[in-house]
């Protein structure tokens, strides 16, 4: 029977892995550890920004300012720095993470649970970290701000409301809005519980944090980064002005130059589209899947290791009885990799990919001198007269009761697996080598002489055939079981290879990138309008006596007509409606208009198209410099005004 096979893109990611192996050994190897990274820096992220929480002033006055004082001192800015590196680390880690489930073909069938929600895992960590930066509220902040509204505004139910937010005098607004972000911003990181117990629900034992070693140098790294490189906020924002350009952050800024060159809507289809593939790519790439193992209830004695031992919680205990229960396999999480069938000391477990039956009567018809199980993810051994090579789903299916009789007709018997952590069933390998050494049920027996038995970590790019010639040679020789593996960690190299991401935080966090052409000007039209009713309710709506209006109650206004002439041309003519299902809301406006540098004529003019009399003029000459905005906006007292430097 066909086993799922090794493709292309899995034999690269098991040459960069082994190689690394050889670096940390494969115990500590990143690589096998992505997700758990991911986490862990998680962690630090939530602890450092609990402490910056209280000392932030969540109103916009006061906000950019309490960033500075925290800043201001050692403690303080080595919390915020951690804070940001952290929260940079753990997108990069989970990109990579997500990128080495892809090569390695983890993705799909039995996965799918885990990878969409690692797909929505991602995108609250985006929605964090923009939350976050637009608290600190500073021009970055502003700028991000308003391009993420300007994204939003081709929502109906956004429209221009939230690009009004971040440039014009309405501070309650802002502040409103500030209060709004802060809360998202704790909940959502609240909801990432829940998503990663989503992510790992149908994994057994998940590795929620990696080795200590790794957590260590992980600290290490993040703490010397805040050290080193301050994170620094940019110049404070300015409601009277539009920020030309920002330090972005390309690890939660990504998409941002995208608006430098597309319209909104083909950015919200490039947005829709990325993440609609991620979920759905599951279903997009057909593949083999093992089949499914079964449990013989007849001679199931309830021993429970088998529903211990499956990776995937895919084995249950059914009571059948008052005294008894036994083991069921749910087929739809089974990942056919046989381990259930090498814990059970009774032969209940079967797999038709592990015939048992079948491989001990031709290991006593051609009596090879050595007896060899792989995996097709481990590496391949060339066909010789001396051995008998079997592919299993895993190494870990080798039922270690079996090895009475097979070195009866074989004088030894290798084991090839994947190297360590990355195997593909997650805990074959090791599984396995505890069975052998005596630590898990069930055991390799003690009555057996030593020196027959070795296992080789080896993926399929690694070259083994010295190694098995040593076996052969060697046999009877030696411990009673062999483990031969990448168990040595470089001191020197290890280090330095991991801190190698922590050094691009700094660079990625602080390019500067222009939005705005720096050879122009920019004129902005953003104000909040209330416009006279056409329709009024002539009774409130409540038939409580206390909840009635004392005045008539507007059910609709007018719609307005904006013009907006320079210099004699007109560039803008539009009808913006009142907001809401009644359209009885006030109105958002915000357009922007780039500028030649130079003294200019502005025009603006209001008109209700449902009351023509009601017009409201503006006439302003003003010197623009290059890489200088004018914003213009409204209030009922005083009409159209250019907003301040500074209010």
């Amino acid at each position: 029977m066909e086993l799922v096979s090794v493709s292309s893109t899995y034999r690269l990611m098991q040459r960069i892995s082994y190689a690394l192996s050889g670096i940390y050994s494969s115990k500590l190897n990143p690589i096998y550890y992505l997700g758990a990274i991911t986490v862990f820096l998680l962690v630090i992220d939530v602890l450092s920004g609990v402490y910056l929480f209280i000392f932030y002033d969540v109103d916009p006055k006061g906000a950019y300012q309490s960033v500075e004082n925290i800043s201001s001192s050692f403690l303080g800015s080595v919390m915020r720095g951690i804070h940001r590196y952290s929260s940079d680390g753990l997108i990069l880690f989970a990109v990579l993470h997500m990128l080495h489930m892809i090569f390695t073909d983890r993705f799909r069938m039995f996965r799918w649970v885990a990878w969409v929600s690692g797909v929505g895992t991602l995108l609250i960590f985006i929605v964090i970290g923009l939350s976050g930066y637009l608290l600190v509220w500073d021009e970055r902040a502003q700028l991000t701000g308003l391009l993420t509204a300007k994204f939003f505004s081709v929502v109906p139910i956004f429209g221009h409301a939230l690009m009004s937010a971040f440039l014009g005098t309405d501070i309650k607004n802002l502040g409103g809005l500030f209060r709004i972000l802060l809360f998202g911003h704790i909940a959502v990181t609240i909801l990432l519980v829940f998503t990663l117990w989503v992510h790992v629900m149908r994994i057994s034992r998940p590795r929620l944090f990696p080795p200590k070693y790794l957590m260590v140098l992980l600290t290490v790294y993040t703490v010397g980064m805040a050290i080193l490189f301050p994170a620094k906020s940019d110049p404070p924002a300015d409601l009277g002005k539009v920020p030309f350009e920002m330090s972005l952050d390309w690890f939660y800024l990504t998409g941002f130059p995208l608006f430098k060159v597309l319209p909104l809507s083909a950015n919200w289809a490039v947005f829709l589209g990325f993440f609609g593939l991620l979920t759905v790519f599951p279903w997009l790439i057909k593949g083999r899947r093992n089949p499914p193992a079964r449990v013989i209830e007849d001679r199931c004695e309830g021993c429970r290791q088998c529903f211990e031992d499956c990776p995937y919680e895919a084995i249950y205990m059914r009571r059948v009885n008052e005294k008894e229960e036994k083991a069921f396999v749910m087929e739809s999480k089974c990942a056919g990799c046989g381990i259930c069938v090498a814990s059970c000391n009774y032969g209940a477990n079967e797999i038709d990919t592990v015939p048992y039956g079948e491989i001990l009567s031709e290991l006593e018809e051609k009596r090879p001198k050595v007896l060899v199980f792989r995996c097709p993810f481990s590496a391949r051994v060339k066909e010789r007269e001396n051995l008998l090579i079997k592919t299993l789903p895993c190494t870990g299916a080798v039922n270690t009761v079996w090895f009475k009789e097979f070195l009866k007709y074989a004088e030894g018997v290798l084991l090839i697996s994947c190297d360590g952590p990355d195997c593909y069933f997650r805990e074959g390998v090791e599984w396995t080598e505890e069975r052998f050494l005596g630590k898990r049920r069930p055991r390799f027996p003690k009555s057996l002489e030593g020196g027959r038995v070795m296992i080789l970590e080896a993926p399929s790019t690694a070259k083994v055939e010295d190694k098995v010639e040593e076996f052969i040679n060697s046999l009877g020789e030696g411990d009673r079981v062999r483990i031969v593996a990448k168990n040595r960690l470089n001191p020197v190299l290890a280090p330095l290879v991991l801190a190698v991401p922590f050094l691009s935080f700094y660079p990625l966090t602080t390019d500067k990138m222009e939005f705005y052409p720096t050879d122009k000007a920019i004129a902005v039209v953003t104000f909040k309008y209330r416009s006279s009713p056409v329709k009024k309710a002539e009774k409130a709506f409540s038939k409580l006596e206390h909840m009635k209006a004392v005045q008539n109650i507007a059910v609709e206004r007018s719609p307005i007509e904006v013009v907006f002439v320079v210099d004699g041309r007109e560039l803008l003519r539009k009808v913006y409606n009142p907001r809401g299902m009644r359209k009885d809301s006030a109105i958002y406006v915000y357009e922007e208009f780039l500028i030649e540098p130079g003294r200019h004529t502005f025009e603006l003019t209001l008109r209700e198209t449902a009351n023509p009399k009601k017009v409201v003029h503006f006439t302003l000459n003003r010197q623009l410099e290059r890489k200088t905005s004018l914003a213009i906006t409204f209030d009922e007292d005083r009409g159209f005004f250019p907003i301040g430097e500074h209010f």
